[in-house]
């Protein structure tokens, strides 16, 4: 056994012992570290030596009151901790710091383990107190602690012994744990889905990690006994759940299954609390294999037909992803942080994501994407059509639960109203004058500006013109209505009594956003007055009323421009596209897109048919820009005419691109005489009977690049005309316009 620089280490126990701390040994040993070693090669092992001795370094989170005097790997794959602790620490104490730090290590490493071998790692712990020396015999008495604790790790320390975790089983006993909750947010409208519950144990504990929490819980045969505790907290300590919202709760699959599970005990909690099986959602955590799958569906179809739901959490991060879901069919699919982190820089992340989320609409089931923790995360995922997200950057975890900010809500809806229409009214459009008063001012003073100036709802709270609060009539009259209301308040400044945290809005803001914002606040708020500032300063108040009056009338203009038969925006939102490009200075190309002969296959193979086709190219230009355009937009004129817009550098690419697949495709709408002959009869506009090719595709390209045409008229009067050149090709073809404007 060799100790690097063993000499100063003796100094620093005596030092240490002489000041009446007690110096212990913690042993740390590697399970089967041969056998990961002849499998994955010395250089993975080396590798995970390194882990392990970088962790017990560097990041071994000990308690306040330890300190750590050496840390040294002996023996290949074995490492000893040295370290001192006060006087009062008993063996029951240090107990609990060898195995909390086994836990810790092991949760820090693993993940990184698996990388590098394709398995995880185990550790033996052992630990023993050195006895006081003098300096001749200090040496022995170091190796000898060494060797007791050596034995207390390859004897394997009994975790089932209750006697070991006096703390564990009171946090458990008296249900000392601490719930927080983190919302799940639409990543197409910023709506909350739901709040997933997470538990903490008891602050400065050494049992406040989830990690080790349910670690120790699984090795004491005490799964079942927490998490029950979790349910029952998560579920009691919720507050009020909005009209299909969720909660959802995290179950280990060895609890799912578990007698005292199924005896109706969540159900109870549920009713009590005035919420029903469809609330709540059991998330089954991936990391953990589930062995008996027979039997764990039964369970899970017990639970099914009372209305709960099921998502498969982490995955990607755990065992047998694949047949979970075939064996679950989940309503939820969680995918697991690892696979988000710098998605925005990653192709092949993206990929995955991508096929999980179209695999999860074919099987009935929405994608829940973890741990966003930056803007351009969010961005990449709601873009790519990931249903919903959760983590940092969208809201952290708290207590009681927290709703969204405005601002994230904003991103979100901007990213997708960049997808769509890009064109909306701002909220500066509808805003009226607001009413105001300053914070000092008394409440028997704002009590009159409300009795006299009757239509006012609300009164803007304000300090230098900037707000600071918001005042409603209801809840002013509320106040004073109570039993010594009056008497309290009346003399008090109104700073007392305002909301100090009303939803304030920029004036840029788009009423689309503003509405998402709006009904997403508590219940008590929903029909507060709206602040609208410009450059902080009050700018006038919105209602709710007047908000959802103009969303609707937009709505309705927006349903009145979509095209009915595919859903593609029309020329309304199509003129609105080009405006809002051209006023932003994009280098942009107009495609205007039409289908030769498409008349005269109406005619012979009837309107039905010919709606077919239709949808088939809206499906092919759709496919097209999902794959290879990543801002673009496509507009249905009418009939069998598409306009499209995209990156100018990329509209040659593009139209090449549909060419080929249309003709590769368009001889399937054709019967097999036709498909063979490659034509049939028809008759021309004169009644002529002639004879029609299978029909192709004509696509007319014009640059719209800075600000090159700032009429929409002209553009489309040139798109047109060059449309028709394009026609008098016998075949598919796109052509520019390289004619140069005076």
């Amino acid at each position: 056994m060799h100790i690097s620089n063993k000499d100063y280490l003796l100094k620093l126990i005596k030092i240490n012992q002489n000041m009446g701390y007690k110096v212990f040994i913690l042993y740390f040993d590697i399970i089967k570290f041969r056998e990961i070693e002849q499998v994955c090669g010395s250089r993975a092992a080396e590798k995970i030596i390194n882990l392990v001795r970088e962790k017990l370094e560097n990041k071994i989170p000990f308690e306040e009151n330890v300190n750590i005097l050496r840390v040294s790997n002996i023996w290949g794959d074995d490492f000893i901790v040295v370290g001192a602790c006060s006087s009062n620490c008993d063996i029951r104490k240090l107990q609990e710091i060898a195995l909390t730090s086994r836990v810790k290590i092991l949760d820090m490493i693993n993940s990184d383990v698996r990388e590098i071998s394709g398995q995880e790692i185990e550790l033996h712990v052992g630990y023993s107190v050195m006895s006081y020396s003098d300096s001749f015999n200090m040496g022995s008495k170091l190796y000898a602690a060494i060797r007791d604790a050596q034995n207390v790790a390859k004897g394997k320390v009994d975790l089932s012994v209750a006697e070991v975790f006096p703390e564990f089983k009171e946090i458990v006993e008296k249900e000392q744990l601490n719930v927080v909750y983190q919302p799940l947010v639409s990543l197409s409208s910023g709506r909350i889905l739901g709040w997933e519950s997470l538990v903490r144990g008891p602050d400065n504990s050494a049992y406040r990690s989830p990690a080790v929490l349910f670690k120790f819980a699984e090795q004491t045969d005490m799964l079942y006994a927490i998490e029950k505790v979790c349910r029952k907290k998560a579920i009691k300590d919720f507050g009020e759940l909005g009209p299909g919202q969720k909660i959802f709760v995290n179950i280990h699959p060895r609890t799912i299954s578990d007698p005292n599970f199924v005896s109706g005990e969540t159900l109870n909690l549920i009713k009590e609390s005035e919420f029903q099986p469809e609330n709540i959602v059991f998330e089954i955590t991936e990391r953990h294999h589930i062995k008996d799958y027979a039997l764990f569906n039964e369970t899970l179809y017990h639970y099914r037909k009372q209305g709960y739901l099921v998502a498969i959490d982490d995955m990607g991060a755990g065992f047998s992803s694949l047949q979970s879901l075939a064996e679950i069919k989940p309503d939820y699919i969680k995918i697991d942080m690892s696979l988000v982190r710098d998605i925005n820089n990653d192709r092949v992340k993206k990929s995955l994501i991508e096929t999980f989320t179209a695999f999860a609409e074919k099987i009935d089931c929405q994608v829940i994407a973890e741990g966003i923790e930056t803007a351009e995360e969010l961005e990449t995922l709601a873009s790519i059509g990931v249903h919903y997200g959760q983590g940092f950057y969208l809201a952290r975890p708290s207590f009681p639960k927290p709703y969204m900010k405005g601002n994230v809500i904003n991103e979100i809806l901007t990213i997708k109203y960049e997808q769509t229409w890009g064109y909306s009214l701002k909220v500066k459009d509808i805003a009226e004058a607001a009413s105001k008063c300053e914070k000092n001012m008394p409440v028997k003073k704002v009590k009159e500006l409300f009795d006299v100036y009757e239509p006012i709802n609300g009164l803007v709270i304000v300090e230098d013109n900037r707000p600071a609060g918001l005042l409603m009539y209801h809840n002013l009259n509320q106040l004073l209505g109570s039993q010594y209301g009056i008497p309290l308040y009346f003399d008090r400044p109104v700073s007392e009594v305002m909301d100090r945290m009303p939803l304030i809005i920029d004036e840029n803001t788009t009423v689309e956003q503003i509405s998402q914002v709006a009904m997403n606040r508590e219940r008590k708020k929903l029909y507060d007055s709206i602040i609208i500032t410009r450059d902080g300063n009050l700018a006038g108040v919105v209602s709710v009323q007047r908000l959802l009056d103009t969303l609707t009338k937009m709505q309705l203009e927006m349903a009145r421009g979509t095209n009915p038969l595919t859903g593609f925006p029309g020329n309304i939102a199509i003129e609105q596209k080009f405006y809002y490009l051209s006023r932003r200075g994009f280098n942009f190309a107009i495609v205007y897109v039409d289908l030769d002969n498409f008349k005269a296959y109406n005619d012979r193979y009837g309107f039905e048919d010919g709606d077919q086709v239709i949808l088939f190219t809206a499906r092919l230009l759709k496919s097209i820009f999902k794959k290879y355009v990543s801002q673009g937009f496509i507009g249905h004129v009418g009939g069998d005419d598409f306009i499209l817009m995209l990156d100018e550098d990329n509209a040659d690419y593009i139209c090449e691109k549909i060419k080929r697949c249309f003709d590769r495709l368009i001889p399937g709408y054709y019967n097999i005489e036709d498909r063979t002959n490659n034509a049939y009869k028809g008759y021309n506009r004169h009644g002529d009977e002639t004879w029609y090719s299978i029909m192709s595709i004509s696509m007319a390209i014009i640059d719209c690049s800075n600000s090159k045409y700032k009429d929409f008229k002209v553009v489309s009067q040139k798109a047109f005309e060059l449309k028709y050149y394009a026609k008098s090709i016998d075949r598919s073809v796109y052509v520019r316009d390289r004619r140069i404007s005076r």
